[in-house]
């Protein structure tokens, strides 16, 4: 899956495809702003390769991506 780039776009629609698929969601406190929560998401995208780390934050009515990449740690 991610041989090829994602542009923002499919990005998004990756995330939303997820969500709506019920993907488990952990909440994290956020060290910046300090207290506020963020949403991870650890996608297995394939066997043997680290998970697709993905975090967001809801704030002023939008939902903020904060990060999307693989995982450099395995939990």
């Amino acid at each position: 899956m991610l041989d090829s780039h994602f542009t923002d776009a499919s990005a998004w629609e990756y995330i939303a495809t997820k969500l709506e698929n019920e993907h488990p969601v952990e909440v994290v406190e956020l060290d910046k702003p300090p207290g506020a929560k963020g949403y991870v998401m650890k996608i297995d995208i394939e066997t043997g390769k680290s998970k697709l780390y993905i975090k967001l934050q809801l704030g002023s009515g939008k939902i903020i991506g904060r990060s999307f990449h693989y995982s450099e740690y395995e939990s």
